[in-house]
């Protein structure tokens, strides 16, 4: 019997496992793949293979769109932190970023919900 080395943060979760990590679709992972949000690696048998951080991508992307940014800008969030970056700096700024776009939403809501208040937006 060999024991392996690998470490469980090298890449060596499959797609279901990384969707159910991250409380997503299998079909889900493999869309957050095709834009940028996350990456695999192939094995010989052409199977991706995840690391754990794709979790966090692709709930940090998740979050993003609730807020409602886009993917693109969800990337644009992301490419910022290397792959298995532990520094927690880099993912903080990322969390302050959705906060601020969060943020921002709100208030373009509330103008738009003080329009409709004052019919303004019938006067033209």
């Amino acid at each position: 019997m060999t024991t392996s080395t690998r470490s469980p943060l090298d890449a060596g979760l499959t797609v279901g496992q990384v969707a159910s990590k991250a409380g997503v679709s299998a079909n889900a992972v493999r869309y957050y793949e095709r834009y940028r949000i996350i990456t695999a690696e192939r094995t010989a048998g052409n199977a991706r293979r995840f690391t754990i951080d794709a979790v966090c991508r692709i709930r940090l992307a998740v979050a993003a769109q609730r807020v409602g940014l886009s993917l693109a800008e969800s990337a644009e969030i992301l490419v910022e932190i290397p792959p298995m970056s532990s520094d927690l700096e880099q993912w903080s700024r990322a969390g302050q970023r959705l906060v601020d776009a969060g943020q921002a939403r709100i208030a373009e809501l509330a103008a738009v919900v003080d329009e409709y208040r004052t019919l303004a937006f019938i006067r033209g």
